[in-house]
């Protein structure tokens, strides 16, 4: 049985992203893996659970005590952020991989991967448009917005950019075409350009001011069931403010994020790096 523990001193430094991407990893290269999340944090039951619907790996679904982490022939651990890692890794017989977000990273680690780097290369990840983006579900929180139409994707639909309508010469719908996995944040009383959402195919359209928007525009929506309409108590402006402050602290989450971290922790950890966590 091997063990390894990935560890970061701080929440948000993608200790998840890297805990998914190496378990990804080592079951593509053939292992059998187990991938747990150590309880300790507020973080701890979310990501627990996003690691139960991982079809390449198995997980207990919640938050395990040190003391009792499940065997396995390769269990990928990952610790509460700011826990004294290197006595985590020596009580658990594990192989310490620490995450360096930016602010540093837990001492007398096997490998050491840099995350949020400006360009990729051996132990680094790249900064990185879809595993910073947060989840419709969470900018409707963070929007205080009410939910008027649901899509068929729902709260955990993806959201790489924000469009703001109409901040361009060029017509709504050219415009808004331009960006994939977006939100369009407009004025509740813009109906043109709430149906140029649409019609594009945004995840979610956020109508800012508080207003009723048309029932019309609610109607299109409800027909389609391709993006969700909320409705925001601010303007656009202070909406599009709060939006903006998701990216890059947003949970890890969606099934599109755990390829991509797939991919890239595949193009940071080469062979040899592998074997020596495995030795």
């Amino acid at each position: 049985m091997t063990r390894i523990l990935i560890a970061a001193s701080t929440p948000g430094a993608g200790a998840t992203t890297v805990a998914v991407g190496l378990a990804h990893r080592l079951a593509y290269a053939g292992h059998e893996v187990r991938l747990e999340r150590l309880s300790g944090d507020d973080r701890a039951p979310s990501d627990a659970a996003v690691f139960a619907t991982l079809d390449f790996c198995s997980a207990s679904g919640s938050p395990v005590d040190a003391s009792a982490v499940p065997d396995g022939a390769v269990v990928v651990i990952e610790a509460p952020a700011g826990a004294d890692a290197a006595a985590l890794a020596s009580r658990l017989g594990a192989k310490l991989v620490a995450v360096d977000g930016g602010s540093g990273a837990p001492s007398g680690a096997a490998l050491t991967i840099l995350n949020r780097a400006r360009k990729g290369g051996a132990l680094t990840l790249p900064e990185d448009r879809l595993l910073a983006a947060p989840t419709v579900g969470q900018i409707a929180e963070t929007a205080r917005a009410r939910v008027l139409v649901r899509s068929q994707e729902g709260d955990s639909a993806v959201i790489e950019h924000i469009v703001i309508g109409a901040i361009s010469h060029d017509s709504a719908d050219t415009y808004f075409e331009r960006f994939p996995r977006k939100a369009v944040v407009c004025r509740a009383e813009k109906t043109d350009l709430g149906l140029a959402a649409l019609i594009t195919g945004a995840e979610v359209m956020v109508l800012s001011g508080g207003n009723d928007p048309s029932p019309y525009l609610l109607d299109r929506a409800g027909a389609s069931r391709t993006t969700t309409v909320l409705l925001a108590p601010e303007g656009t402006v202070e909406t599009v403010r709060d939006i903006e402050g998701l990216y890059g602290t947003a949970p890890f989450s969606h099934a599109a994020k755990v390829e991509r971290a797939g991919e890239l922790i595949a193009a940071a950890i080469d062979d040899a790096s592998l074997a020596s966590l495995l030795a």
